[in-house]
């Protein structure tokens, strides 16, 4: 009887801890605001020595700019981590997308 009731004991704990951690893990789905998220590359073009770079996740658009000579960069990488909400004013977005659509020579 008490190798049983050891035996229940035991299998309680057990589907006790998997009911825990299966609540936890499925209760903090939601990233927090500071958490960096994947942005794919959308559009790229130069201006000079500038590589523009603009990259969408899910929420919004973000964009990131090289100085090809002191960043050493040549192509926009194909993507990168950034904040959830973008940091730029909408002036500096206008810009930016102005800057997109002019043509390279």
């Amino acid at each position: 009887m008490k190798q049983l009731t050891k035996m229940l004991a035991t299998a309680v704990k057990t589907v006790t801890t998997i009911a825990l951690t299966l609540f936890i893990s499925t209760g903090s789905v939601h990233a927090s605001v500071n958490t960096a998220v994947t942005a794919n590359l959308v559009q790229s073009n130069t201006d000079k020595n500038l590589l523009i770079c603009q990259y969408q996740t899910v929420a919004a658009s973000h964009f990131q700019v090289f100085d090809k000579v002191l960043d050493n960069e040549q192509a926009c990488p194909t993507s990168m981590q950034v904040a959830h909400e973008p940091m730029l004013s909408e002036a500096e977005e206008a810009q930016l997308k102005q800057m997109l659509s002019l043509k390279s020579y």
